[in-house]
């Protein structure tokens, strides 16, 4: 085979239509994003979490409110320390092109046992500038406080 003639098929080969999973891609990134998500949360650390939450982020919490972006910051920011714990579990990440959804039970406890609560969420991942940006959260409470 001639080296151009390699060149061009190796050049076809990589513009083909079919888009390899890149570790952008890859459910495992969105998890792990979900993961500093939720870190940042327990850690009230309003920076980190601006970085994760899209300009235009939008949350329906499981009150039924509709928060923005800053609305969320702001509640996080004004919050009185919890010493609680988080842990998610039921885990599910799936990748639709440049949008990315992930689904579980984010598990809130009292490190003094005064409370636990299980909430549902599903949260919205956009691709922006090479990595991923929440838009939407939704929380529903499936289990109260004990």
């Amino acid at each position: 085979m001639k080296p151009g003639f390699a060149a061009a098929a190796i050049l076809l080969a990589a513009s083909s239509p079919a888009r390899p999973r890149t570790p952008v891609r890859d459910p495992e990134a969105l998890l792990r994003v979900e993961s500093r998500w939720v870190d940042a949360l327990e850690r009230r650390d309003a920076s980190a979490v601006a970085v994760i939450l899209a300009d235009d982020f939008l949350d329906a919490t499981y009150k039924g409110e509709l928060r923005t972006k800053d609305e969320a910051l702001a509640a996080l920011r004004s919050a009185a320390r919890a010493d609680a714990s988080q842990r998610l579990s039921d885990l599910r990440a799936r990748i639709y092109g440049d949008a990315g959804v992930v689904t579980g039970i984010n598990t809130v406890t009292a490190r003094d046992g005064s409370f636990s609560v299980r909430v549902r969420f599903t949260d919205v991942f956009v691709l922006h500038g090479g990595r991923w940006q929440a838009v939407s959260a939704q929380e529903t409470l499936v289990e109260g406080a004990r």
